[in-house]
């Protein structure tokens, strides 16, 4: 996932998960400057989402006792220039009190130029840690200290149409042999394998980076090459983006590598649900995403499900989750009043049934915070409830990209991929130019936290 907001997954910024990719403002002589409101900046989908966060975080903070001394006012922002705002904001000493980034490994820019505030002071304070899930608290922490609060997770998994499985008698795939021999199959039968495109945001690249290094080179793997005990180089990932790129080349994903370079997201959920396409893997903003293009709100009776992840090697178990920070919230050192922005922040991140409801309402991911049975609503979509019931309980977690990568090996990993996937890089030199990027970051110490592929 990524980099700062305009780099960002384009289905997470849409999500607008938790504070949905947003900031607030009281420093400096920015919009805040009277001292007596937090202003928030909000970027959202729909105008649902948007009344719908108004209506049940701001407006319910405000009227919360908390908030007496400041009350936060929300203005909506364009998504496509809601980072360059913050950038501009921040540099000239007038930013929002809280940066908002698309995961730790982006806070780490802020870090390094020396934007943050660290936020130890406020964990026992407010109770993160028994608040949050440990994994997503810890990820944002850089030599020691805290800097970046989570307020999205999310993992990866295969979307289908029940009805387009069961009439070719396909099943979802939890092996590399179902997967391709399903891909295979669906080709010939004049079907898109695997829906997919980047048409809309090049990042999205990325995510099968993710989900195929997961489930081909698996966590332990990559637990030692992020944690500098084993290269990009090795055989074990360089295959693995053989693979993907021979899939690629076979017309598997999105119909063509032409054809996905201009696919959009409508077109891969449109034809997911009338039957043209076999599957899809995205992550768990699809929740938020793929709701208008089936059953009675796009005019269809059609369905959709999901299933984990399939094992793409041996050695690598099928239904590996890897884990992400959807979005990330630090404090400005320039913020007058941070113990009430962090405040805000909390009332915003940590109570799991408002959190529960937002996902039930919206689709939108959640913050990672501790929940239990009884924190779902009862109108909450079954599937959506498996699939963050499954998660919340991870023993089986991978790694995401854009959570778990410095800044800079990030966005080599998607750009680069481009032309491993034209042929005009091969994926042993692709690997050897991320080892050689990483390196020098992992000695920087620009990498996230890392936590044990053992459990969250």
């Amino acid at each position: 996932m990524s980099a700062q907001l305009s780099r960002r997954r384009f289905l997470q910024l849409s999500s607008a998960t938790a504070l949905g990719a947003t900031a607030l403002s009281a420093c400096g002589s920015g919009s805040g400057a009277s001292g007596n409101q937090l202003t928030y900046w909000g970027a959202f989908a729909s105008k649902d989402i948007e009344t719908y966060f108004q209506q049940n975080f701001v407006d319910t903070y405000n009227k919360n006792a908390a908030a007496k001394a400041l009350k936060v006012q929300m203005a909506v922002k364009q998504i496509d220039t809601l980072d360059r705002l913050t950038q501009t904001a921040v540099a000239s000493g007038r930013g929002p009190d809280i940066i908002a980034t698309s995961g730790p490994a982006q806070t780490l820019n802020y870090v390094g130029n020396g934007n943050l505030l660290a936020l130890d002071a406020y964990v026992d304070e407010l109770g993160w840690s028994s608040d949050l899930l440990p994994w997503a608290l810890d990820a944002g922490r850089v030599d020691g200290k805290l800097y970046s609060l989570p307020s999205g997770y999310e993992t990866m998994a295969v979307f289908y149409n029940p009805a387009t499985l069961k009439e070719h008698g396909w099943k979802a795939p939890t092996t590399r042999a179902e997967f391709e021999a399903l891909c295979t199959d669906a080709k010939s039968k004049g079907l898109v394998p695997v829906g997919a495109g980047n048409a809309e945001w090049k990042q999205a690249t990325e995510w099968h980076v993710t989900w195929v290094w997961n489930t081909f080179a698996g966590p332990e793997a990559l637990y030692e090459a992020l944690t500098g005990k084993r290269r990009f180089t090795d055989a074990v990932f360089v295959d693995a983006i053989a693979a993907l790129k021979g899939w690629f080349d076979k017309g598997w994903f999105g119909g063509s590598t032409d054809k996905y370079f201009t696919n959009k997201f409508a077109t891969v959920y449109g034809q997911l649900a009338s039957g043209k396409t076999a599957m899809i893997v995205n992550g768990s903003w699809t929740f938020s995403e793929i709701g208008p293009f089936f059953g009675k709100a796009a005019g269809n009776d059609a369905t959709w499900d999901w299933a984990p992840l399939p094992s793409m090697n041996s050695g690598v178990p099928a239904g590996v989750q890897p884990l992400s920070i959807g979005t990330a919230y630090s404090l400005n050192k320039d913020c007058k009043h941070p113990a009430q922005a962090a405040a805000a922040l909390d009332y915003f991140v940590s109570d799991p049934r408002r959190q529960l409801a937002w996902l039930a309402a919206t689709g939108v991911a959640p913050a990672p915070a501790r929940t239990t049975e009884a924190d779902f609503p009862k109108n909450i979509d079954p599937r959506v409830k498996r699939h963050y019931v499954r998660l919340g309980e991870a023993t089986d977690i991978g790694y995401t990209t854009w959570t778990f990568w410095p800044p800079k090996s990030e966005t080599y990993l998607y750009e680069q991929m481009e032309k491993v996937l034209t042929g005009s890089l091969s994926p042993k030199d692709y690997c050897a130019g991320l080892d050689r990027l990483f390196q020098q970051e992992l000695k920087a110490g620009k990498r996230p936290p890392v936590p044990s592929p053992k459990g969250a």
